[in-house]
Order: C-alpha cells, then structure tokens, then sequence
C-alpha cells in the first residue's frame, strides 16, 4: 500500500468515526468479495448471472466490489447467491475481543 495512504489512514484515525466507517467499509468490500468468488466457483460470467437474474452487469460489478454508501439490501444478496445456485448463510458471532471476555455462547446461524 502506498505510503501516503498509510499516513492518511493513521491521521484519520484520531478522528471521532473514523474507525467504524473504515471497519464498515472493509466488511463491505470482503463481502463483495465472497460473492465474487461465489459467482466464479458458479462459472458465471459477471454478465451471465445478471442475465439469470434480471440485473444489469453494472449491478453486479458494483455488489462484488462493496461499493455505496450503505452497501447492497439483503434481498439483493439473496438474488445474487440463489442465482449461483447457492444458498446464503447468515451467522451472528461475538466480536474477537467480547469473545474472550464472556463465557457464554452467543452465536447464531440461519440460512436463506
């Protein structure tokens, strides 16, 4: 990563928000991840899966690359992964940090 980036990140995380919008910015770009990598392990072409489910191309570069403000709906997401013929899997887990300081299990899965 370039340096100047580096340094832009660390002045702006002493600013009040800083860190949750970058966190939350991150989990929307390894989410767009996963459903690009989803689509390829289907072998559809960015285009052939808009075609399966009534989007345009655009619509779905922009759901793999994680971009908008507030990310894609979940009735998007699910369109996106029951048209790779997959099924999506939510699951709710204690932060790493809350984890180690708690005892009880407070996990929780479903799927869609």
């Amino acid at each position: 990563m370039s340096r100047k980036l580096d340094e832009l990140r660390a002045r702006g995380q002493t600013q009040p928000g800083f860190i949750e919008g970058y966190e939350a910015r991150d989990a929307l770009v390894r989410m767009g991840d996963m459903l690009r990598q989803a689509r390829e392990a289907s072998g559809l072409t960015q285009q052939a899966l808009a075609r399966k489910i009534g989007m345009q191309q655009p619509a779905i570069s922009r759901l793999e690359s994680g971009f908008g403000p507030n990310g894609p709906e979940l009735e998007t997401v699910m369109r996106f992964v029951h048209g790779c013929d997959l099924e999506l899997v939510l699951a709710v887990k204690p932060r790493a940090e809350v984890a180690a300081d708690s005892e009880r299990d407070t996990s929780f899965e479903t799927t869609m």
